[in-house]
């Protein structure tokens, strides 16, 4: 008889733990269905800090609930991932900010409970690869962190602010996590080409993320060229037709100018990538869409003058959104290093919680 009580208690016990034991996926859509997109997990790869913002509305079910652990799903790549591990610092706080108001500034982005909630070393684990099947939520396929001082979600926007440190030898060469993508009618398109040996084909230096061109994001924009070269970015208006920089006594020859009235610059100097994918140089200009409606729909054009060998870029027209993304999360990415990052609206991480009722 008392074994009987004994085992019976036992079972109701794990009965008990597992219907407190819950799960969300955020954004819900995702729960069973591959994203669009893919993020780098901090540390796995290479060694940087994130911050992922999640709007309160993809959160009701959990508010008041005990955050227990963190996951992030492979993305549907059709190849196997390797192995890797990294050292991760976590923190967790909530503040009263839509996501669409992130800050490029880390700090100003923390809310003031923030809470230390890992520090140690997580693994990614050898992930198979998934074919054209829904990747499950399954161990070989997440990488997971499992809070050493469980969070309480009381509301607001939750901030998750990893900091991933790269293990030397002990990285993954591909382990890239799922990400959700809001959609965006903005758009770009070339103008005409650039002249320069660093052109390509097309007659193409100069690049733009159409990922980004949503109010609330940093539109990045970027240049390739010779390591060292200092470049003029310009921003302005597009001009009806191209215009040849030599009547102004410019440019190298056969440069042609794509903008007919200028509204910002910036001085940027190419130099070696981060990881070595490219011999030559790389500049990155990062421009703020402040989320207001005189933004929306904005025409504007973007171009590069190399200052030492005069060749301009090709010219880029592009197209803001004519509305705001809904993705009601935020992303902003960097080094450990810096106080700022690059922040993104309509891209995020997709992101399994694991929570259970406050108090048991």
């Amino acid at each position: 008889m008392k074994s009987f009580l004994v085992s019976a208690l036992i079972c109701v016990l794990v009965q008990a733990a597992l219907v407190a034991q819950q799960h969300i996926v955020v954004p819900s859509a995702y729960t069973a269905a591959n994203g669009e997109s893919r993020a780098l997990v901090p540390g796995i790869m290479s060694t940087c800090r994130e911050q992922l913002l999640v709007g309160a509305g993809h959160l009701v079910v959990m508010q008041g609930q005990v955050i227990e652990a963190i996951e992030f799903r492979r993305h549907a790549f059709s190849e196997p991932f390797g192995s890797g591990s990294a050292f991760l610092t976590v923190s967790l706080s909530t503040t009263g900010a839509d996501p669409l108001a992130t800050s490029a500034v880390f700090a100003v982005n923390s809310g003031p409970n923030e809470v230390q909630v890992f520090s140690g070393t997580v693994a990614a684990p050898a992930s198979p690869d998934p074919g054209a099947a829904v990747v499950p939520w399954t161990a070989n396929n997440v990488v997971r962190i499992a809070l050493q001082t469980p969070f309480v979600y009381s509301g607001g926007t939750l901030c998750v602010d990893i900091i991933g440190t790269a293990i030397s030898g002990a990285s993954s060469s591909f382990w890239t996590a799922d990400a959700a993508v809001a959609s965006s009618d903005g758009s770009a398109f070339d103008m005409g080409p650039g002249t320069g040996p660093q052109a390509n084909s097309l007659g193409q230096w100069s690049y733009i993320r159409k990922s980004e061109l949503s109010p609330g994001s940093d539109v990045e924009m970027s240049a390739y060229g010779q390591v060292n070269s200092l470049c003029l970015a310009v921003l302005g208006r597009p001009s009806a037709a191209p215009i040849p920089l030599n009547t102004m006594g410019i440019g190298a020859p056969g440069a042609m100018a794509y903008i007919d009235e200028v509204y910002q610059t910036s001085l940027v100097m190419l130099l070696p990538p981060d990881v070595p994918v490219y011999a030559g140089g790389i500049g990155y200009w990062d421009l703020w869409l402040p989320n207001q409606s005189w933004i929306l729909g904005a025409d504007l054009a973007t171009q590069w003058l190399d200052l030492i060998t005069w060749d301009v870029s090709n010219g880029i027209r592009w197209t803001v959104a004519t509305a705001a993304p809904t993705l009601g999360m935020a992303q902003v990415t960097g080094s450990p290093l810096d106080s700022v990052g690059q922040r993104t609206v309509n891209v995020a991480h997709i992101v399994r919680f694991e929570y259970t009722q406050s108090g048991n």
